[in-house]
């Protein structure tokens, strides 16, 4: 991203990881991955692989079948902070520090794979990436961006999840049930975009009126949510559909099978 848009901050790549899925890649998800993955090994020794951003999972796959790939990040340093949380050895990686709305990397690409891209451009950027993706791809390759998406223009219910966290998910990552209704709690509908901040508040407000406990509030407080710069965008799901049909080729709509899936389809993309 240009210096002057940034839609990912230092402090959040070094906070990585202590996040969990669906914010990072599931179990689930990786499967999805590793399986298209496996697909173009068959026709293809050695295919041309790209991450948009420095997600790690993707890189340890990349890595995990000896894959030189391009990582397109645009700050060194979240390249490099993400780095320190791949399992496997690097294999061969080569960054370039762009923007993913403009970047025209001299080769085209069997596999791209991005974590939450669609949600950290605005409303505005959709075309433009997804025009861009179809120019980087070769006439076989697909891109698979997992997005978090919503059905219905509802505002989240934050402490209806806690409460389910707490009688029926304890034993799960509280992500895994609150993700979806925290953002939906401070989005700005009109606007289309949901800010860290807004986040924040809303616990706060929940704490204040007992509605939130202190070991969750501190979860997210470790997490420097509050300081978090990045703006996100939830699509409606027809309506990012369109956008993709409309300057490129919807290839299928894949889920990690995990309970919380449907809220984060990873969409596959062709030119």
């Amino acid at each position: 991203m240009s210096s002057k848009n940034k839609t990912w901050t230092q402090n959040l790549a070094k906070s990585w990881g202590k996040w969990t899925p669906p914010d990072r890649p599931s179990p689930g998800e990786m499967k999805v991955y590793e399986d298209i993955l496996k697909k173009i090994l068959l026709k293809k020794k050695k295919p041309n692989v790209l991450v948009f951003g420095s997600t790690s999972e993707f890189r340890d796959l990349y890595a995990k079948y000896k894959l030189s790939c391009t990582v397109v990040d645009y700050r060194k340093e979240n390249y490099e902070a993400m780095g320190t949380l791949m399992k496997r050895k690097k294999h061969k990686e080569t960054l370039i520090t762009k923007d993913w709305r403009t970047v025209s990397p001299k080769q085209k690409f069997d596999l791209i794979v991005g974590d939450f891209c669609i949600n950290v451009l605005s409303k505005k950027d959709q075309p433009k990436f997804i025009k861009n993706i179809s120019k980087m791809l070769k006439t076989d390759g697909l891109c698979m961006l997992k997005t978090f998406v919503r059905y219905d223009c509802e505002r989240g219910d934050l402490a209806k999840a806690l409460h389910f966290y707490r009688t029926k998910m304890k034993h799960r990552p509280i992500l895994e049930t609150v993700m979806a209704p925290m953002f939906k709690s401070a989005y700005d509908y009109k606007k289309e975009e949901g800010t860290f901040p807004g986040v924040w508040k809303n616990f706060l407000k929940l704490y204040k009126n007992k509605k939130m406990r202190k070991s969750e509030l501190d979860y997210f407080e470790d997490l420097d949510i509050k300081n978090m710069s990045l703006k996100v965008y939830i699509p409606l799901f027809q309506d990012i559909i369109k956008v993709i049909e409309g300057n490129a080729t919807l290839h299928g709509v894949r889920f990690g099978e995990e309970w919380f899936s449907s809220d984060v389809p990873i969409l596959v993309i062709k030119k």
